[in-house]
């Protein structure tokens, strides 16, 4: 058995989920389409119909993904009559995300801090994938047993004891702020990194015997 490193979030949620999906229908996304003009980038989209219901969005503390019936659309002019279209999408802490090019394979976002008196758009480096990547940490920490460490001496045991290759673990420096997710086959534990400005921050350990990965 092997350890598979900086996962795509689709698989560690199918290694999550055995499989298992509940999310909203392809009807609900057309309809919204065709009727109110909200179109959803294929990944969210994908994530949605697979996912929508489920804990990792359904029990997340952080971020939250709507339902295309409640996604909304917002401009915001700026400039020389210059306009920034976007599209709400969820939530992530007190601030409302939204995203602004639909065609990407992996969009940018955008955070809102909206008050009653104006809408700030707030600076992200952060695109769809890492938010799944958010969820993801989220989820692994609702498992029992499952533990944040930050105590470097700690974490050396703890990967050491899954047969995880800190080497192997990459990340974007040029990223404020960014996830890898990892998981041991033989000992059915995700191993997540949180890295900042490029540094390693902290590790999200979970293990389950319901995580199975290939045979």
């Amino acid at each position: 058995m092997a350890v598979l490193y900086n996962m795509d979030p689709f698989d560690a949620l199918e290694i999550i989920y055995q499989g298992a999906e509940d999310g909203f229908p392809e009807e609900d996304f057309e309809k919204n389409e065709h009727t109110r003009g909200i179109f959803t980038p294929q990944v969210l989209r994908k994530f949605l119909k697979k996912y929508g219901y489920m804990s990792v969005n359904r029990l997340s503390d952080s971020v939250k993904l709507l339902h295309p019936n409640i996604m909304s659309e917002r401009v915001f002019r700026y400039g020389d009559n210059r306009a920034l279209n976007l599209t709400i999408i969820g939530r992530i802490g007190e601030y409302q995300l939204a995203v602004s090019d639909c065609e990407s394979k992996d969009p940018g976002i955008f955070l809102l801090a909206v008050t009653p008196e104006q809408a700030q758009i707030l600076p992200s480096d952060d695109t769809l994938s890492e938010i799944f990547k958010v969820m993801i940490c989220g989820r692994l920490l609702k498992e029992p047993g499952a533990q944040v460490v930050e105590d470097p001496e700690l974490a050396v045991k703890l990967l050491r004891e899954n047969m995880v290759d800190l080497e192997k673990i990459s990340c974007n420096p040029s990223l404020r702020r960014e996830y890898s997710v990892n998981f041991s086959e033989e000992f059915r534990t995700f191993v997540a990194a949180e890295f900042v400005g490029g540094e390693l921050a902290r590790f999200f350990f979970s293990r389950s015997e319901n995580f199975v990965g290939s045979v």
